[in-house]
């Protein structure tokens, strides 16, 4: 459990001090409409979508050259939390609330079997130019930053984050340092009563407490424990080149084609997996610009990660981090337009290799006997204590497999299918599915369904709505709105946009997603 701390530590870094948020990465125009994209998006915003519509030219009016910065997208998904809840994390006033016993069994109750998930995407830089002749299609290149989280516990794993040494699991609660052994409480209305029933003095109640067994023997395995429980993080910048061109051109029928290459820098990677009652993933590797660093044992093998205060500014942290990985992907996409309105499309997007090397351990299934820590005390996870979660005890440290030299991995991986029509350039509306290839760390859980279209009521406006679900999103359904301004001529663009405008309004009992994406400087020429 504490490497679910270590995560919300520096993602909640990342959140409240920079500006960031899978399907359509960092397109804000595509946002508005759920993600659906595979036969709408254009110029450098098909990257990582489908290269193929860069060949779309619908005049001679068409720009020669896009370019933007700083196009952002922040989304996050909770099955458990409330909008009232997460408004409460992100505007402080959940770090002012402690729970009592009852409330941290409700909340540990909430969260057991529910998926999580945070997307977040920064495009520092994009443009695309197209060249003289139209038959040749398009370039674009981007530089772009990607952090996908998943979370998903068991009931178990659950208690042990809001519990912490008072969880079911733990049989006895040991005091302080004087293996004093008494009987774990069950369901007492605060945590007051555990002393009253064990008759401890004020002395007692500021003493370390740790969740233990008496016999080891009866202890159970991480695996055990994280049984069919998920904890993934990955975060990849992206160095982008794509190229697309018309395949064949007729006034009926066009078909386009197009290939992009990315080169990736790593800077973290959490795989954590149980099935079957043992541990399936076990691989962690953060940059050291974050503090993560391993220690170095008398035989000089690194055996125990740290996780220390970095020396560097956020800032620097940010533009310029350390990388731990390194990898190659691939886009391939095709597109077919028949009689100018409607519009097919496929994609297989991101698919290659990268190669962690720095940093990289792994967890071994020891047995968890001890553990030392009151759990979580409200949903404002990145505030929490440093004594809410931590493993106590000789017997008990997670154990770890150090100087592993590298460990190679598959990108996560998705192939899309899309369909749209377009009638008379005012109202553009199209279905997509995005299926994941493979179940690593950044990937989708599920295929995403989705729906959406684009209405333009007035030449300088553009408006985008839109349905979908699945993907990393639970049962919930979203429903997507956004906003587009467009200058008389074309030149410019801004927008706004939102992954589901519903969980602003109400809550619908199946979970809440917070998102927002922006572009403010967006050009043509």
């Amino acid at each position: 459990m504490v490497l679910v701390r270590w995560i919300l530590q520096f993602l909640c870094l990342l959140i409240h001090h920079s500006i960031l948020a899978q399907a359509e990465r960092s397109a804000f125009s595509a946002t508005g409409r759920g993600g659906i994209a595979t036969t709408f998006v254009t110029d450098y915003q098909c990257i990582g979508i489908n290269p193929a519509n860069l060949g779309f030219t619908k005049s001679f009016r068409d720009p020669k050259i896009t370019a933007s910065v700083l196009e952002s997208s922040l989304s996050f998904y909770s099955g458990a939390l409330s909008r009232r809840d997460i408004l409460g994390v992100v505007f402080g006033k959940a770090s002012r609330q402690q729970f009592n016993y009852s409330e941290k069994t409700q909340a540990s109750q909430r969260f057991a079997e529910k998926d999580n998930s945070l997307n977040a995407d920064l495009m520092l830089l994009g443009f695309s130019i197209r060249l003289p002749k139209r038959r040749l299609g398009s370039f674009a290149f981007s530089l772009q930053d990607g952090i996908r989280l998943y979370l998903r516990l068991n009931r178990t794993a659950s208690e042990i984050a809001f519990l912490g040494s008072n969880a079911p699991y733990f049989p006895y609660v040991q005091r302080g340092d004087r293996f004093n052994y008494l009987q774990n409480p069950r369901n007492p209305d605060a945590k007051d009563n555990f002393y009253a029933v064990n008759g401890l003095s004020e002395e007692d109640q500021v003493a370390v407490f740790r969740g233990s067994f008496l016999d080891s023997a009866q202890a159970k395995r991480y695996g055990e424990i994280l049984n069919n429980s998920r904890i993934s993080c990955s975060w990849f910048r992206e160095y982008n080149i794509s190229y697309g061109l018309p395949l064949i051109s007729s006034y009926n029928f066009t078909l386009l084609g197009g290939v992009g290459f990315r080169y990736l820098s790593g800077i973290v990677y959490i795989d954590l997996a149980a099935e079957n009652n043992r541990l399936t993933r076990n691989s962690l590797s953060i940059s050291q610009s974050y503090g993560f660093s391993l220690e170095e044992a008398s035989d000089g093998r690194a055996t125990a990660p740290k996780l220390r205060v970095p020396s560097t500014n956020l800032f620097e942290r940010f533009l310029f981090p350390k990388p731990v990985g390194r990898g190659f992907g691939f886009d391939f996409g095709f597109t077919a337009i028949v009689k100018r309105n409607l519009y097919i499309g496929a994609a297989l997007t991101n698919f290659g290799k990268i190669v962690w090397e720095g940093n990289l351990v792994q967890v071994t299934d020891g047995k968890l006997i001890e553990f030392q820590g009151t759990g979580f005390n409200n949903y404002n996870f990145f505030g929490a204590d440093q004594g809410a979660l931590q493993f106590a005890g000789d017997k008990s440290p997670l154990k770890w497999t150090g100087g592993v030299s590298r460990e190679v991995i598959e990108l996560p991986s998705t192939f899309r299918v899309g369909a749209s029509y377009e009638y008379y350039k005012t109202i553009h509306a199209g279905i997509d599915l995005i299926i994941p290839r493979n179940n690593v760390a950044g990937n989708l859980t599920r295929t995403l369904y989705g729906i959406g279209l684009d209405v333009r009521p007035f030449k300088m406006f553009r408006i985008s709505a839109g349905a979908n679900f699945g993907g990393n999103n639970g049962d919930k359904i979203n429903f997507p709105a956004g906003f587009t301004y467009l200058s008389r001529k074309g030149f410019y663009e801004a927008g706004i946009a939102t992954r589901d405008l519903i969980t602003y309004i109400v809550d619908l009992g199946t979970g809440s997603t917070l998102s927002a994406s922006g572009g403010f400087l967006r050009f043509k020429f």
